[in-house]
This record gives C-alpha cells, structure tokens and sequence, in this order.
C-alpha cells in the first residue's frame, strides 16, 4: 500500500485507539470489538432488519421506519438539535434515505447482487453531489470557532473521508490536535 497522508493517518488512529484501550497485542487489532451488521447493496435506507437482522438499532417504541425518507425523519430529529438524526446514523444511512444508492458512489460494483468488492470513493466522487471544496466551505461559514472545511492546514483540500465516514461514525478530525467541538454528520 503506498503511503499517503490519508493512510498514514488511518495507521495512527487505529494504534492510538488499540493503545487507548489497553490492547498491546497482535491479536487485539485483528479481533472484532463487536459484531457488525451485514452490508446489503439492495437494503433501502430505511430498512434497518437487512443488515441489521434482529440487533435493531432503534428504540423499541420507535415508530416504524419503513416508509420513510430522509425529511421524514427530520420531522422529528431536527438538524441542530441534540436529537438530530444527522450526526446519530452513518452517512450511508443518510445517503439511501435521500435515495442515493450504494451503486451510485460505489459504481457497479456497489450494485444489487454485485459479486464484486465495493470500490472506494473517492472525494471527487463527493464533491459531484456536494460541489466544490469551496462551495461546501461557504455552506459552512457560519460554524464557529472555525469554519471546519476551511483549514490553515488543508485549506479547502482536506479529502472528505477524514472526517465523514459513511460506514461507522464520523468523526471530529481537527479535535486530534484543537479543541473545536464540530458535530459531524
């Protein structure tokens, strides 16, 4: 694998969460810390049973999501709220229920009964729906202390990936070294 800024920083997160949480050996970073739901190219965004089987991730009082959009569910979990859906769910989550589909970033290979391995995307693939590095900075100008697309580090360049993860929780990237509290979706 070359080396490369991302991957680089892949290496130090992953040593320093086994570091952090007390695992000096081998066989820690080859062991699940829990089991993690099946990935299904054909499941729709709201779902939650196709991958996740019986292991629901909802409350159990929670009404039923089958129908739902991405709005809909914003009716009750507001963007800028503690109970936002936004930074509680995958961005992969968020992306089949506003209709974006596996295949559509992964390509064909993310396809329903694709026997290939998903592809990774790559940040342009993100700035096609999102805009430029720019643009999604200006969407984020008001975020204070500091706007977090636009850095003196990476300027507008910081490959999205770093931070918005689709398959596991984002996270915080500039909190490594600053201490700007930034929810990420």
């Amino acid at each position: 694998m070359p080396l490369t800024s991302r991957n680089c920083i892949m290496w130090i997160r992953l040593f320093k969460t086994l570091y952090l949480i007390g695992c000096t050996s081998v066989m820690c970073a080859v062991l699940p810390l829990s089991a993690a739901p099946t990935r299904d190219p054909a499941a729709k965004g709201n779902d939650c049973v196709a991958c996740h089987k019986s292991e629901m991730p909802l409350p159990s009082k929670h009404p039923s999501t089958k129908t739902n959009k991405l709005s809909d569910c914003m009716d009750c979990h507001e963007k800028g709220t503690d109970d936002t859906v936004i930074t509680k769910i995958p961005g992969s989550h968020l992306h089949q229920l506003a209709g974006v589909t596996c295949a559509d970033c992964h390509g064909s290979s993310g396809a329903s009964g694709s026997k290939l391995k998903p592809v990774a995307v790559e940040m342009d693939k993100c700035l096609t729906c999102h805009g430029s590095g720019a643009k999604v900075a200006a969407m984020t100008a008001h975020v204070k202390p500091q706007n977090p697309h636009v850095s003196a580090h990476y300027n507008t360049d910081l490959d999205c990936n770093v931070c918005h993860h689709q398959h596991t929780k984002s996270e915080n990237f500039c909190v490594e070294c600053h201490k700007f509290e930034f929810k990420v979706p």
